[in-house]
């Protein structure tokens, strides 16, 4: 008995310490955003003004507004290829499908800077010069794994014979994907889109080789802002970022749970 609790109550201070490492930096990083001087811990004074500044930096907006466009076409594209890929990989059963599985998971194990840098050496050797849409290509390969891992593992328990009565009363293979099949994996399909958009709007390794002058995310204009610039107003947008964050996690919540999202990953 005496064992049990001890057990027990390691495994809540060691959780609670876990928690506190991850959220401490956060809040003290909200905290330094009501600095009115310099961005210091502990603060001296509260004020707003640097959440008013933001909208009198043009190129931040103009940053803001890039990594929100780029982040929902990579969004849509990456997870419509994903699921695709995931449930025809569910289906083949020809030999190759352990290594088109391995080759789509490869993001995930291979740093992201490698992926960039081994693009920019394509294109520049091609010719073509950075844009929009290499740096999308970009987004799309470093974020396909994970609508790919989600799907499948929901697929596990997919029961085929849904939309084999579909197909018997008269649906096409289309009508029964979009009707029956991808309605029933929307438990992977909707935290995959918010996974993503995150990642790709967060994204600083790829893009810091792929973007250029007209078309720079958020995350290269901070970084370029505090090469030279050490205000509390990183911090107050950071902070913005961070309830951006929280804000999806509730849609996700919301939408299909997330006893669904678990589920779909068991």
């Amino acid at each position: 008995m005496q064992k049990t609790l001890l057990g027990t109550t390691l495994w809540y201070i060691g959780t609670v310490i876990f928690f506190a490492f991850l959220l401490a930096p956060l809040l003290i990083l909200i905290t330094v955003s009501f600095n009115p001087t310099s961005m210091v811990f502990p603060p001296q004074g509260f004020t707003f003004k640097w959440y008013g500044t933001i909208f009198d930096k043009p190129d931040f907006l103009a940053a803001a507004v890039s990594s929100t466009i780029l982040g929902v076409i990579t969004a849509v594209a990456t997870t419509a290829l994903g699921v695709l890929a995931a449930i025809g990989l569910q289906r083949y059963t020809g030999a190759a499908k352990p290594l088109v599985a391995s080759l789509l998971m490869s993001p995930l194990f291979i740093p992201a800077i490698i992926v960039a840098l081994a693009l920019f050496q394509i294109i520049f050797m091609i010719g073509i010069g950075n844009n929009i849409w290499v740096l999308l290509a970009a987004h799309i390969v470093v974020t396909i794994p994970y609508p790919v891992r989600n799907v499948m593992a929901q697929m596990e328990n997919f029961d085929v014979r849904l939309e084999e009565a579909a197909l018997s009363v008269g649906a096409t293979p289309a009508q029964a994907l979009r009707r029956v099949t991808l309605p029933l994996l929307k438990a992977s399909i909707i935290p995959s889109l918010i996974i993503v958009f995150v990642l790709s709007w967060n994204n600083y390794t790829v893009s810091v080789f792929l973007a250029n002058k007209d078309w720079t995310t958020l995350p290269l204009q901070l970084r370029a802002y505090l090469q030279y610039e050490y205000e509390p107003f990183v911090a107050a947008m950071s902070t913005i970022l961070i309830i951006a964050s929280v804000i999806l996690l509730v849609i996700v919540d919301k939408t299909v749970g997330f006893g669904s999202v678990r589920k779909s990953g068991s």
